[in-house]
C-alpha cells in the first residue's frame, strides 16, 4: 500500500484559543484538546448501530445510498471497488448516519502541483465551507482569493489561512470531497472552539487489498489519555466503600485492584484485534469481524441495556443527592425527587453536542472534586462517623458468600470502558501508542477508585449505605457548606452525563421510526408534516428520559443497579467479548499457553457473572 495521503479540510475559526499565541501551539492546545475531547462524546453518543447486517459501522457499500439527502450525489459510486467512509458534515469525525466521504484516489501524482475549484459546489454549500486538498508542496492550493498556503509545523501538511471565502474541491478521480456545513451563529463560538479546524485523510487498505480513504485520526496520546480517564471515572466510584464493606479488606481491596489490571489486559487484546484490519473503528466491528452479525446484534442489546442502566443510576444519584439535602424541608418523597429530575434532565437531550461536550467536561470535574472533597470533610470531621480522624469499625471478611457475590459486580463497574475504547484508538493519530496510553489511564482511574473506596469505608465501615456522598449528606457534623457543595457537585454530573447516555438511544430510535435527520422534511413539505416530523423527535426524547425516571422508582437502590450492570453487561463486554475477539482474530498468534489462560478467563468470568447477577437480584 502506498503511504497515506493526507488531507487536511479547513473551515475558519475565529476562537482566540485557535490563534497560535504561546501556549496555545501545537498539537496538544487547549483548542485541540477541546476538540478532542467533543469527538470523544460524539463516539459515545453513536455506541449503537442499528444496521446489525453492515460490516463496519461506518462504511457503507458501494452503490448503497448513505442518506436519503446527501449533500452531492455521487454519479460514479457504483464504480468503485472499495467500500466507503460515512462521516458527520459538522463535527468531521465518522459516523453511521453521515455523509460519503469520496473513497478512491487515482493518478496523484497527475495532480502535484495543481489545484482545482469547482464552481459548482458553491450553490449546495455556506460560502465559509472549505474543502482542498494537499500534498508535499506548498503551492498545490491557491483560491480565486489569492489566498496563501500554510505549512502546519506539526504535520506534514498545509492549510489555507482562517476566513478564505468559497468552496473549492480538488478532482480525485472523478470524485469530490464533501465540505461540512456551517454552523448557525447562535452557536458558532462554542461550535468553532470544540470542533478541529483541521481534518486530514489516509488511505488503509482492507483484507481484501481495496484502498479506503478514510478520516485520519486527530488525537495525541496525552489527549487520549485524558478522553479514557473520562470514561472509566463516573458515578460507580461512589459505591466503592459499599463494595469493600461487603467484601471486607481482606478481599476487597484486592478484587478491586485486579479488576482494574483484568480489564486493562483485556484493553490490550481489543487493541491486539483491531490490528488484524485497518477497518475496524468500533466494538461492533470487532464483533461483526469476529462472529458476524449475531456478534453485531448481542453487542446492540448489551450496550442498550447499558446505556439504560446508566441513565438509571445517574437518576437515582441526582434524586439522592437532592432529597438529603432538601427533603426534610420540602417534606418530598424520593419518588417526587426523581419526577422533578426528569423535568430538570430531560431539556438536555435537545442540546447540541458541542455544548453538551462542555457540560461533560464539568461532569469529570464534578467527579474529582468529590474524591477530594470526601477526604477533606473526613480530615475536618473529628469524631465518626464520617471521620478519618477517628476511624468506624471495619471487617477484614464479607459479612456473608451473597456479599461477596454482590461486591465483584461494583468492583468491576467503573472499569467498563470497552464499548468506546476502539473508538479511541482509531482516532488517534499514531494508533499504534493506544496500549501504551492504557497504562497511564489505569494507573490514575485505579489511583481515584482505591482512594474513594478505601476513605469511604474507613470513615463509615459498616455504616456505608448506596453512594459514599448520600451517607456524607445524612451524617451531622460536617461544616454547613460542605453539604450544599457536596450536593451540587454531584448533580452536575447527572447534568453531564445523562444526555450523553440518551443520546444513542435517541438517534436508534429516531432511525427505526424514520424520523432522523436523514429522512428530514424539506422546504416541499407540507406544515403538517414538518410538524409531526418535530412532535415525534420531541415525544422520543421525553420517552426515553421517563423510562430512565420509572426504572429509576422501580429500581431506587444505586448500588444494587450498579452491581447489576457491573456482573451482567461488564463481565461480558470488558472480560469475556474481548477474549473471544482475540481468539478469533489473532488465532494464528496465540500460543497454546495463552489460549488456555485466555479460555481459563472466559470460564472463571462466565461463573462469576453469571453468580453475581443471580446474588444481586435475589439478595
Amino acid at each position: 500500500m502506498s503511504e497515506d495521503e493526507q488531507t487536511p479540510l479547513r473551515r475558519p475559526s475565529h476562537a482566540f484559543l485557535d490563534q497560535p499565541i504561546g501556549s496555545f501551539k501545537g498539537p496538544n492546545s487547549i483548542h485541540n484538546f477541546a476538540t478532542s475531547f467533543t469527538r470523544a462524546q460524539a463516539f459515545n453518543a453513536s455506541m449503537l448501530d442499528p444496521d446489525i447486517h453492515r460490516k463496519r459501522s461506518f462504511f457503507v457499500s458501494p452503490g448503497q445510498r448513505a442518506t436519503e439527502h446527501s449533500f452531492l450525489d455521487f454519479e460514479d459510486d457504483d464504480d468503485a471497488e472499495g467500500d466507503e467512509v460515512l462521516f458527520d458534515p459538522d463535527l468531521m469525525i465518522p459516523s453511521q448516519r453521515g455523509q460519503r466521504l469520496s473513497t478512491v484516489i487515482h493518478d496523484v501524482q497527475s495532480h502535484r502541483n495543481q489545484s482545482f475549484m469547482n464552481d459548482n459546489l458553491h450553490q449546495h454549500f455556506s460560502p465559509n465551507a472549505e474543502v482542498f486538498y494537499t500534498e508535499d508542496y506548498p503551492s498545490i492550493s491557491h483560491s480565486r482569493h489569492n489566498s496563501t498556503v500554510a505549512r502546519d509545523p506539526y504535520r506534514d501538511s498545509y492549510t489555507l489561512p482562517a476566513g478564505s471565502q468559497g468552496a473549492f474541491s480538488i478532482p480525485i478521480g472523478g470524485k469530490k470531497i464533501i465540505p461540512s456545513k456551517s454552523f448557525a451563529s447562535i452557536r458558532s463560538a462554542i461550535s468553532n472552539f470544540t470542533t478541529a479546524s483541521q481534518f486530514n485523510l489516509k488511505q488503509i487498505e482492507d483484507k481484501d487489498g481495496h484502498v479506503i480513504t478514510v478520516l485520519s485520526g486527530q488525537s495525541t496520546a496525552p489527549q487520549t489519555v485524558f478522553n479514557s480517564i473520562n470514561v472509566l471515572i463516573g458515578v460507580g466510584l461512589l459505591v466503592l466503600p459499599v463494595g469493600i464493606m461487603k467484601a471486607g479488606w481482606l478481599l476487597g481491596v484486592p478484587f478491586l485492584l485486579g479488576s482494574g489490571l483484568a480489564t486493562l489486559w483485556t484493553a490490550r487484546l481489543l487493541s491486539k484485534a483491531m490490528d488484524t484490519d485497518a477497518t475496524i473503528m468500533t466494538y461492533a466491528d470487532l464483533g461483526h469481524a469476529a462472529y458476524g452479525s449475531a456478534a453485531k446484534l448481542a453487542i446492540s442489546l448489551l450496550f442498550s441495556i447499558d446505556l439504560l442502566g446508566a441513565g438509571v443510576s445517574l437518576n437515582v444519584l441526582m434524586s439522592d443527592s437532592l432529597y438529603a439535602l432538601l427533603g426534610a424541608n420540602l417534606g418530598w418523597t424520593k419518588v417526587q425527587f426523581k419526577v422533578l429530575c426528569f423535568f430538570i434532565l430531560t431539556p438536555f437531550s435537545f442540546i447540541p453536542l458541542p455544548i453538551l461536550s462542555i457540560f461533560s467536561l464539568f461532569g469529570i470535574m464534578a467527579t474529582v472534586s468529590i474524591t477530594l472533597l470526601v477526604f477533606i470533610v473526613g480530615i475536618i470531621k473529628q469524631d465518626s462517623p464520617g471521620s478519618l480522624i477517628d476511624f468506624m469499625p471495619t471487617n477484614l471478611y464479607p459479612q456473608s458468600f451473597p456479599d461477596l457475590l454482590l461486591s465483584i459486580g461494583i468492583f468491576l463497574s467503573p472499569f467498563g470502558g470497552h464499548a468506546i475504547f476502539p473508538n479511541l484508538k482509531s482516532d488517534m493519530r499514531h494508533p499504534y501508542k493506544f496500549s501504551k496510553t492504557l497504562f497511564p489511564t489505569y494507573f490514575i482511574s485505579i489511583l481515584v477508585d482505591m482512594s474513594m473506596g478505601v476513605l469511604g469505608f474507613l470513615m463509615f465501615g459498616a455504616l456505608c449505605e448506596n453512594e459514599v456522598t448520600n451517607s456524607i449528606l445524612f451524617t451531622p457534623g460536617y461544616p454547613s457548606w460542605c453539604y450544599p457543595l457536596i450536593s451540587g457537585l454531584i448533580c452536575i454530573v447527572p447534568l453531564a452525563k445523562t444526555p450523553l447516555n440518551a443520546k444513542p438511544i435517541i438517534s436508534s430510535l429516531d432511525t427505526l421510526l424514520g424520523i432522523d435527520a436523514r429522512n428530514g422534511v424539506n422546504s416541499s413539505h407540507s406544515y403538517f408534516k414538518k410538524s409531526f416530523f418535530s412532535f415525534s423527535r420531541f415525544l422520543v426524547r421525553v420517552f426515553v428520559n421517563a423510562v430512565f425516571v420509572i426504572l429509576a422508582i422501580l429500581f431506587p437502590e444505586l448500588e444494587k443497579v450498579i452491581g447489576m450492570l457491573g456482573a451482567s453487561i461488564c463481565f461480558i463486554v470488558c472480560i469475556i467479548f474481548p477474549c473471544l475477539f482475540y481468539l478469533k482474530l489473532c488465532k494464528e498468534n496465540v500460543s497454546a499457553f495463552e489460549r488456555f489462560i485466555i479460555r481459563l478467563t472466559i470460564f472463571v468470568s462466565a461463573v462469576l457473572a453469571v453468580s453475581a447477577t443471580y446474588a444481586t437480584i435475589m439478595f
